[in-house]
């Protein structure tokens, strides 16, 4: 009488051998099963493998675009930089010359007043013959 043994992958093997003619010793049964479970381990583990390379490409492609978005932020960081810099020497320099300016005429201004007040001191005492 044959009978039937279930494996842990839920398949199941015969205690009879392929002929049918000898029942298969329970050793043999155990070697048949470990057989089974070590290829099913191997294929998850080929399963695994082949999973973690293709993480890994697709890690390197995404390392890829991350150096290249970077690089061209950067790229543009540096023009922005260089226009803004530009730019803020222009005002500078309009700055400085406004402030310049304004002294030179401060100071005229402070002329223009004296000679002023000389005018209106030489008027009010100024009398005519």
């Amino acid at each position: 009488m044959a009978t039937a043994t279930s494996t842990p992958a839920g398949q199941r093997i015969s205690t009879r051998s392929a002929a049918g003619s000898t029942p298969l010793s329970p050793t043999r049964i155990s070697r048949l099963q470990e057989k089974e479970d070590l290829c099913n381990l191997n294929d998850r583990l080929a399963i695994y493998i082949d999973k973690v390379r293709s993480l890994e490409s697709e890690n390197s492609v995404l390392h890829l675009q991350i150096s290249e978005k970077e690089d061209v932020r950067t790229r543009e960081l540096t023009g922005l930089k260089s226009l803004y810099e530009t730019e803020l020497a222009d005002a500078r320099r309009s700055l400085d010359d406004t402030a310049k300016e304004r002294a030179r005429l401060q100071i005229e201004l402070g002329k223009i007043k004296s000679d002023h007040e000389q005018l209106l001191q030489k008027k009010c005492c100024w009398k005519p013959f």
